[in-house]
């Protein structure tokens, strides 16, 4: 990966431009060249994805109280309540 600095005759650029990906980062901006998905995904993974998104969802308007209870029976386990949350939520055929 290459450091650009000043991309594009700017202080920074951000998106693709012909082949090129342009980025910012925890190091600065940097560039590189656009690489094509190589499979699409099947139906389970396109499945999952929208069971994980309703879960996120779900997570959002819960109230702090009741993400606080899963905070709470998470720490034992070395997780984020989210992640329990969720782990809980979406049901694995």
């Amino acid at each position: 990966m290459v450091k650009c600095i000043n991309p594009l005759f700017s202080n920074s650029a951000h998106g693709k431009m012909g082949g090129i990906v342009y980025q910012g980062g925890p190091y600065g901006a940097t560039c590189r060249t656009h690489t094509l998905q190589r499979y699409k995904p099947t139906a389970l993974q396109i499945q999952q994805n929208y069971f994980f998104g309703i879960a996120a969802d779900n997570w959002r308007i819960l109230t702090q109280e009741e993400k606080d209870v899963y905070i709470e029976r998470a720490k034992g386990m070395y997780m984020s309540g989210y992640n329990l949350f969720i782990k809980e939520t979406i049901q694995h055929p």
